[in-house]
């Protein structure tokens, strides 16, 4: 079965219909005002509206670093995203509070650079849907992910949580099927990887992707 794809950093309802066109399995709109992916609230809730008046379907994913309980409140009364993706250093008793206050499904991601980093993520289980595995980012870089770095995939080679788990961090055409025969992971998630420029996706890049994925 192939996997499932998550097009990250949406922006446009244009890059978005081209990803429910080559069948992303789920869409990313990113809070985070040091992004270059960055929407705000009352942008992020009506592009999502409008995706939702093209295909009701498909997931819509509000990514968010650290959130507070405000943020976290303004997402579940305004915004109403299907997901919520904790980026940040979310703690496992954090992702429980925030899965109480919001009623709302939530993706755990965790950065990689070595075997050990897998270590504890069974403490995030009870309290999310899907895990995903990033790379490291350096010390100094602003972002949390986005940024276009990988890690060794082999890491996750047998890895077997109770949750279903995306592969992120410097995926593309050109390497997706390596990423995916290394990590053999279920589900991926790709932002960089199908712009043009920073923030600005590309509806070509888009579709390869997605046509590769969906081919393996």
């Amino acid at each position: 079965m192939p996997p499932k794809v998550k097009i990250c950093g949406i922006r446009t309802i244009e890059a978005a219909i081209a990803a429910i066109n080559d069948s992303a399995d789920f869409l990313g709109f990113i809070h985070f005002p040091k992004s270059p992916r960055h929407l705000t609230l009352n942008a992020m809730k009506n592009l999502i509206q409008a995706i939702r008046s093209v295909n009701a379907n498909i997931p819509c994913v509000s990514v968010v670093v650290n959130p507070d309980d405000s943020l976290l409140s303004d997402l579940k009364n305004t915004v109403r995203p299907d997901l919520i993706q904790l980026h940040g250093k979310e703690t496992p008793a954090r992702a429980a509070q925030i899965a109480d206050l919001t009623h709302i499904p939530l993706i755990k991601a965790v950065s990689v650079s070595e075997k050990g980093d897998l270590d504890g993520i069974s403490a995030y289980e009870p309290h999310v849907e899907y895990m995903m595995f990033d790379a490291k980012t350096p010390k100094e870089a602003d972002l949390p992910g986005g940024l276009g770095l990988s890690f060794d995939w082999s890491i996750m080679q047998g890895y077997s949580g109770a949750k279903p788990w995306f592969l992120a961090g410097g995926l593309s055409v050109e390497n997706v099927a390596e990423a995916v025969r290394l990590s053999g992971a279920p589900m991926l998630d790709v932002s960089s990887g199908v712009e043009s420029a920073p923030g600005v996706k590309d509806n070509g890049l888009i579709s390869g992707f997605l046509k590769a994925a969906k081919s393996l």
